[in-house]
């Protein structure tokens, strides 16, 4: 925990041995009033400093600064710079992630989720300080998403769920590492975040009236999420938490606490799993939506629209957090969707 703080309060990269190793505790988690503090002080900087701008001048042209501003023009400021901020948030988780696992055996071999280094075998792993600033930097950003989502952005109609969302992915990040899952958390964390990369793309192009970039966007948003989530993620590693960790597992040794980490934390990634392709038939609805458009990209359906205004088949596709929300094109008039 110590050097957790130490690293966190802004040592330098000579102080700090990233490859030291201990077992993961809750005193870990220290650090996340910490992050809490730091991910909006850091957006409330890039909101003035440059997202601002950015969205105007992409929104509206040259001689944004002369225009002046409406409520409709404002909410179109205020989305684009929470996809600004969510955009530079993924980008960052997946580098650190990237940077830190891809030298890894288990990076290449899920295998090596379980054993190793040396004589350790799960869940008698310790874990890489590299590794435990990569769960807390998550663990940080969600945390603040949650307080985020009460006090500074668009209120949507989907709150409910995204809430939801934002509390579940906590859980499961804690529960991971106290259940020294972190090996494989890192990299589920790198799947997910990939995909939401090109999403927040998307999406800001779209705000922008950049059609063709949000197409662009678009197409390797599904692309990535059908190799990445439906793919790899089961395939790879939901196989490997599932049946090669038995492979290794000292049963008699860990008879009590053993299934009870293996049976709470697979019942978690499964429910992902399911969670995955639920969101990925709203995305394949969006993406015949989109063909039928001529490629055209729809807008933001939530924005200004309250939910009980929509009629009942749409508001089941509107519940899908924060990853198709720019795609689902129609508008209201006398009750009727125009596609």
């Amino acid at each position: 925990m110590a050097a957790l703080v130490e690293l966190f309060l802004g040592s330098t990269s000579a102080t700090v041995d990233w490859e030291a190793e201990a077992y993961p505790t809750y005193g870990d988690f220290a650090v996340l009033p910490l992050l809490v503090a730091f991910f909006p002080a850091v957006r409330f900087l890039l909101d003035r400093l440059v997202f601002e701008i950015l969205a105007r001048r992409l929104i509206f042209g040259k001689g944004y600064d002369k225009l002046a501003e409406t409520d409709d023009s404002r909410k179109k400021i205020n989305k684009f710079k929470e996809s600004a901020w969510k955009f530079v948030y993924f980008l960052s988780g997946e580098v650190l992630s990237l940077s830190v696992t891809y030298n890894e055996p288990w990076f290449k071999n899920t295998r090596y989720f379980w054993v190793g280094p040396g004589d350790q075998i799960w869940p008698d792993q310790k874990i890489k300080l590299k590794l435990k600033a990569v769960y807390m930097y998550a663990a940080g950003f969600y945390t603040y998403s949650i307080f985020a989502l009460l006090f500074w952005e668009t209120r949507r109609s989907d709150f409910g769920v995204s809430m939801s969302h934002h509390v579940a992915t906590v859980v499961l990040i804690v529960l991971s590492y106290i259940f020294r899952f972190a090996r494989v958390g890192s990299v589920v964390l790198a799947l997910h975040d990939a995909s939401d990369i090109f999403l927040e793309i998307g999406k800001m192009a779209k705000y922008s009236s950049c059609e063709w970039l949000a197409v662009v966007a678009f197409l390797h948003f599904v692309a990535s999420w059908i190799i990445l989530r439906l793919i790899i993620f089961p395939f790879w590693i939901l196989r490997s938490t599932s049946y090669e960790v038995l492979l290794t597992l000292d049963k008699n040794k860990h008879r009590f606490y053993g299934p009870i980490y293996y049976y709470v934390f697979n019942c978690l990634l499964f429910s992902l799993l399911v969670l995955h392709i639920y969101w990925w038939i709203l995305i394949w609805r969006m993406l015949v939506k989109q063909i039928q458009s001529k490629g055209r990209v729809g807008d933001d359906v939530r924005s200004g629209i309250p939910s009980e205004t929509v009629s009942p088949p749409f508001t089941e596709d509107m519940q899908i957090l924060d990853l198709i929300r720019p795609y689902h094109s129609f508008s209201i008039k006398d009750g009727n969707h125009h596609l």
